[in-house]
């Protein structure tokens, strides 16, 4: 996938005029040339029902004047709290000294 700009990420996707995926919530961090976008998303089931939320963590790199999605990763929601959790509790190891 190369974009030319971040903005144009959406994860929303639709099949023969049906929204099958749904973008819920969306974070972009750039810096430099390398940029992460986290993502929060829901699926349609065969039944045509919303499944539970997931997350979505994509990597980009800035190849001239474009971005290129270099990695993806998907988390189901239980992981993706997991994840937050995990982070939370880090919050003072990544506080820089005062």
């Amino acid at each position: 996938m190369v974009i030319g700009d971040l903005d144009e990420v959406q994860y929303d996707l639709e099949i023969d005029g049906e929204q099958v995926r749904k973008q819920l919530a969306r974070k972009v961090w750039e810096k430099g040339a390398w940029a992460t976008i986290a993502i929060v998303f829901s699926e349609r089931d065969r039944g045509g029902d919303w499944k539970a939320p997931k997350l979505a963590l994509l990597r980009f790199r800035k190849v001239r004047e474009t971005w290129k999605r270099e990695a993806g990763i998907n988390f189901a929601g239980d992981d993706g709290l997991d994840l937050a959790s995990a982070i939370d509790g880090w919050r003072a190891l990544l506080r820089p000294e005062a």
